[in-house]
């Protein structure tokens, strides 16, 4: 009976961490171009349009994304939560809440058209701003609720697909007319095409594939999926203002040029967040099905997922501890270099990232969501008093000092509620190896950081870190089990 017991679920989970990593890499794959080409169109829009034109683009792109945050409500994330668990109802949920997200992503229009018409801009520049906030409140707002019920079915592939379709063709056709000298006009446009025939794209797949949509007014179930989503929405805005507070502090006490450089080490931290964002992008649906599991299967799942981000997360840690100044200056110049003392301090930021950010994703998953808002709360509260303290003493390090301690609370206080209200055991965090083998190989390379080449020394750290995973046999029979079930049938036949 005992051996029933245990090889049922491990068949189960061999299966479930199959999809997972088959959804990773679509999603690591679609985002691929994004990650690529965006920073390229944009540095190349900054030298068309100079910096008034460039101010006038980030302006409108800021305001939009702000609106979009707003305007969605956390509507995404409820989606996939609650459509996981009731696919049945995928043509109401496809048919209700477009007609929900328009009505918001209109009258977020509304807000972006006021400010225009209020502000002291120009009648040729109104248009073109106006045409980039309906590209993203109303096109990329309904883009990112069907990518949402894409993942509530777990087959990201769709919405990796139409991704790179929407990124090539604003690469492409915004690239074209910029070089034409159709200036802010010709972005307005490429982003309109990228995002509507991305969109299109989209809802046929989302129709043809999963469901018909059955359009009605529902007001029911409009207001129990909008307060189902509110929390979300808070979550989505605290973190979107916890990343930017420190910045515009910074800026208020000590000037553009320290917040300018405070901002450039904290975006390579951002960037490094990408890493467990996009991972539990898929893990989530897994957790919103099987939470509530009499075998605790949630807790497996944490468990795993927590010791693979460490062995993801951790050796940037150390690669960041050695080459911080190389970093920076390869990124942005040398005249970035001050920033090196904070990109130190922030560089142990994902020794406690990649354990809260799924930790927060399993409170959400299972209804517990309130005290994922508890957590952000507190812990911006700490980073604003902090900052507060230490930015006119300290400068940039000052603001550095107090993200890395709001991110160690937000870790310890995300923890206590995981431990108190879902039973995860402490026991997950023993991670000392792939910590050991982060230290091992920045320790080895300590001596050559002013020898090697970027590129070289990151290749080289890399192989140096997963040779000492591997000498420390960081990995046991579950995951030999698991890595092995993710290779093609014909591969492990002729192991066998």
């Amino acid at each position: 009976m005992q051996v029933t017991q245990y090889v049922e679920p491990k068949e189960k989970y061999l299966s479930d961490a199959k999809r997972i990593a088959k959804n990773i890499a679509f999603i690591v794959g679609g985002g691929t171009f994004r990650a690529v080409l965006m920073p390229l169109f944009t540095i190349f829009i900054a030298r068309e349009l100079g910096t008034e034109g460039f101010g006038a683009f980030s302006f409108a792109l800021a305001l939009a994304s702000v609106l979009v945050i707003v305007g969605e409500m956390g509507l995404p994330k409820m989606v996939v939560r609650e459509l996981t668990n009731h696919k049945e109802d995928v043509a109401k949920y496809i048919g209700d809440l477009t007609i929900l997200r328009l009505i918001t992503g209109i009258a977020s229009m509304g807000i972006i058209y006021l400010i225009l018409v209020l502000s002291s801009r120009s009648a040729d520049t109104r248009l073109p701003l106006f045409l980039i906030g309906l590209s993203l409140l109303i096109f990329t707002g309904l883009r990112r609720f069907f990518d949402a019920i894409f993942q509530a079915f777990e087959v990201m592939k769709y919405q990796a697909l139409v991704d790179m379709v929407d990124i090539l063709l604003t690469f492409g056709v915004g690239t074209a007319l910029l070089s034409s000298g159709y200036g802010l006009m010709g972005i307005a446009f490429a982003m309109m095409v990228g995002a509507t025939i991305s969109m299109a794209m989209d809802f046929i797949i989302l129709t043809r594939k999963l469901g018909k949509p059955v359009f009605s007014f529902d007001f029911a179930f409009w207001k129990r999926m909008a307060l189902g989503a509110l929390p979300f929405g808070v979550i989505g805005v605290l973190t979107f203002l916890f990343g930017y507070s420190n910045t515009v502090l910074l800026a208020l006490f000590k000037g553009d040029e320290q917040a300018g450089l405070f901002s450039s080490a904290y975006r390579v931290i951002w960037m490094l967040a990408i890493i467990p964002a996009t991972c539990m992008t898929a893990v989530f649906p897994f957790l919103s099905r099987v939470g509530n599991s009499p075998k605790d299967r949630h807790s497996d799942a944490i468990r795993l997922v927590v010791k693979y981000l460490a062995c993801l997360s951790l050796p940037f840690v150390g690669l960041l501890a050695i080459y911080a100044p190389h970093i920076i200056s390869a990124v942005y110049g040398n005249s970035y270099t001050s920033a090196s003392s904070a990109l130190w301090i922030l560089a142990a930021i994902p020794l406690f990232s990649f354990a809260y950010i799924p930790l927060i994703d399993l409170l959400n998953s299972q209804y517990k969501h309130r005290f994922s808002v508890i957590a952000i709360l507190v812990c911006a509260a700490i980073n604003t008093g902090l900052c507060l303290i230490l930015a006119p003493l300290l400068g940039l390090v000052g603001a550095a000092i107090s993200t890395l301690v709001a991110e160690a609370c937000l870790f310890a206080i995300t923890y206590f509620f995981s431990w108190k209200h879902m039973r995860i055991s402490p026991r997950i965090f023993n991670l000392w190896k792939p910590l050991l083998a982060s230290s091992i190989a920045a320790l080895a390379f300590l001596p050559l950081r002013n020898v090697l080449p970027p590129a070289q020394m990151i290749i080289a750290f890399l192989l140096i870190y997963l040779a000492a995973l591997l000498v420390l046999r960081t990995f046991d029979i579950e995951d030999r089990q698991l890595f092995r079930s993710l290779l093609p049938a014909r591969i492990t036949s002729k192991g066998r």
